[in-house]
């Protein structure tokens, strides 16, 4: 995870210093078929399969947390 003081040497990121959001790098889970985001479990660690702890399905979205609740609309 990238952090403000590592950003803030990027000279494109001066500018926007002001609006940085740190829950935008937070990387989360959506299970699809619950459709909410979870804490997802896998299964294999070396493996990239997650599995919802809820519905036990493999249908699940991993992204930045900021993605999740634009893409799916999540308050």
């Amino acid at each position: 995870m990238a952090t403000y003081n590592e950003l803030i040497n990027v000279e494109e990121f001066w500018d926007k210093k002001n609006e940085f959001n740190m829950e935008r790098w937070q990387v989360s889970f959506y299970c699809k078929d619950c459709e909410e985001m979870v804490i997802a479990e896998r299964p294999n660690p070396r493996g990239y399969t997650f599995v919802c702890p809820k519905c036990k399905w493999k249908n699940v979205s991993i992204w930045t947390c900021e993605w999740i609740k634009d893409n799916y609309r999540i308050n």
